[in-house]
């Protein structure tokens, strides 16, 4: 699919030159930096070079005094805690954050991770019926419970005091629990980006407090937990969330915990280097593959466990089941695309169902069908009478809000703007799929279906130089809302024929014609070479980076789109 390139404009040369000068970097950094709202002196000096960890007082995060007032309080009384917590990196991360602070201070804790088959998201009457019978006094949810009304209303009832940590979207109604923590409800704009593990923190800062903990170095051993849910589950990494990750590689880079270093090496990874890229995509799959498709808690005893035999046991585990997982994915998204061969042509929205699908990948499948055809995408399996399933979204067409208008056709759903997890009646799946192209109509237009890719700047092969490319990497650790600059040079040509290395991988040597010449690998891109000649020019976006082989070091980019004449 044609992207459409959206080249961010070039900076007033005065603003970009005195911003070089009192930075001391290269004028192209600074016009980076300028176009990320970046451009005041002080503000760029600090996401370049932060001193430490500086992270926001956790006591204007509303309800977390309480919390933490309640905690230290059953921490001092050793009665029993339950944390419960989900079944994704993030939710795994945050009960492991939390079970091992109590531990740590002396504290009676379990742990409870629902089963994605079996218990669904969130607090469940279930567990509240496990937990009466093992002398549990408190309960604590992490990255879930904002919306579980009925839940902690029973939890109460059977006089549990609950303690409700959240990063998600409210409902009209709270929870009545003894301590509600979530930025989404209340609260400065600082805190509204955390991912659940970051909350979690928060409530652990003060409990730590409560308990006398004046020196809270302690808790960074806690970081690289920290850094691993925020990274996973997708949340601007900026502000707190950079702070907090770029701290927490700093531990996961010392090494220290059993499992992550089990886990870093079943990945095929070395420890002192590790990026976020390495955690979004070699670690953070592979946590996830129990809550997928096994039992969370393998994940969870990893994080945890102090003996290196059992790290790599379990890291060993988890390769076979994200091995399993890819399998799962890539045949979903097979079928799906077979069911889809009919449609003519290609709705506004796209509804895929199959009664075998499995539900662990659905949300994985609903997201790589979204990204290839730029529109929203459902994918459902049926599980004990219900259609149930994932949603990912585009901009313009907010799911969460587009949900909450088809109400009456749907059991349960939840989640945000660009990604939801929704369950229906079987009967209503046509009328389902008829009310969201109905929707599509009133919201969406062609320019939301055309793909965008968002271009920092428009560069020279000059300009790609190893300087240019430290530079770039101050700008780390990067995810969502603080991407890898994505640089464009018009007019290249190639300097040889392209070559298909490995599988499907396009590689190119490109040259402007003044004797510069680049390496470009394009991941995946193999089918493209027999759209290249070497007498044609073509215009190229990717990212700079640093590629290491066989002791040396050279420059390439990582192709992200080209477009060819």
């Amino acid at each position: 699919m044609q992207k459409h390139w959206l080249v961010k404009p070039a900076p007033e040369p005065e603003i970009v030159a005195a911003l070089s000068q009192a930075l001391d970097v290269l004028p192209l950094t600074a016009s980076i930096l300028i176009n990320r709202g970046l451009g005041d002196f002080e503000t760029a000096k600090f996401f370049l070079d932060p001193a430490g960890t500086r992270l926001i007082n956790y006591r204007e995060l509303p309800g977390v005094l309480q919390a933490g007032e309640l905690l230290a309080q059953a921490i001092r009384e050793r009665v029993g805690i339950a944390v419960f917590g989900d079944y994704d990196v993030d939710g795994i991360t945050a009960t492991a954050v939390m079970a091992e602070f109590i531990r740590d201070r002396g504290g009676v804790v379990q742990i409870l991770l629902p089963d994605r088959l079996n218990d669904g998201y969130g607090l469940n009457i279930k567990c509240l019926d496990a937990l009466q019978e093992q002398n549990v006094k408190y309960l604590v949810t992490v990255d879930c419970g904002i919306t579980a009304v009925e839940e902690v209303r029973e939890a109460r009832r059977r006089g549990l005091t609950v303690i409700v940590t959240d990063h998600h979207e409210p409902g009209s109604v709270l929870p009545e629990a003894h301590a509600v923590v979530d930025p989404k409800v209340t609260g400065p704009e600082a805190f509204r980006a955390l991912a659940g593990v970051g909350v979690a923190l928060q409530v652990i800062r003060a409990a730590a407090h409560a308990l006398g903990e004046e020196n809270h170095e302690p808790l960074r051993k806690y970081l690289d937990l920290v850094a691993l849910g925020t990274v996973a589950d997708v949340v601007p990494l900026l502000g707190e969330n950079r702070t907090l990750t770029r701290a927490g590689l700093a531990v996961i880079n010392r090494g220290g915990r059993p499992g992550l270093s089990a886990l870093i090496k079943a990945a095929g990874l070395e420890k002192g280097g590790l990026t976020s890229q390495d955690l979004a995509f070699k670690l953070a799959p592979r946590l996830n593959a129990a809550g997928r498709i096994g039992d969370a808690r393998q994940s969870y005893e990893l994080l945890m466990t102090q003996s290196e035999p059992t790290a790599e046991n379990l890291a060993g585990q988890l390769n076979q089941l994200n091995s399993q997982r890819q399998i799962m994915e890539q045949t979903v998204i097979a079928e799906a695309l077979e069911q889809m061969e009919a449609w003519d042509p290609l709705p506004q929205v796209l509804v895929v169902a199959a009664p075998h699908w499995p539900l662990g990948v659905l949300g994985l499948a609903a997201s790589k069908l979204c990204e290839r055809h730029h529109r929203p995408s459902f994918v459902l399996a049926q599980h004990e009478g219900f259609w149930r399933g994932s949603g990912r979204s585009v901009a313009g067409f907010p799911l969460h809000a587009v949900l909450d208008s088809m109400a009456p056709l749907l059991c349960k759903w939840g989640g945000h703007e660009m990604a939801v997890g929704v369950t229906l009646i079987s009967d209503n799946l046509n009328a389902f799929r008829d009310a969201m192209l109905q929707a599509a109509q009133q919201r969406l237009t062609e320019e939301h279906l055309a793909p965008l890719i968002h271009i920092d700047a428009q560069v020279t092969l000059g300009d790609l130089t190893p300087r240019f490319c430290r530079e770039i990497k101050r700008l780390e650790p990067f995810g969502f809302q603080n991407s890898r600059p994505l640089l464009a040079a018009s007019q290249v040509w190639l300097a040889s024929p392209p070559r298909v290395v490995g599988e499907r991988h396009l590689k190119l040597k490109i040259t402007d014609g003044k004797n510069r010449t680049l390496d470009v690998i394009g991941f995946g891109w193999g089918e493209r070479a027999q759209d290249l000649d070497i007498a044609n020019p073509l215009d190229i976006a990717g990212h700079l980076m640093e590629n290491t082989w066989n002791g040396s070091t050279t420059l390439q980019l990582e192709l992200k789109d080209m477009r060819v004449f």
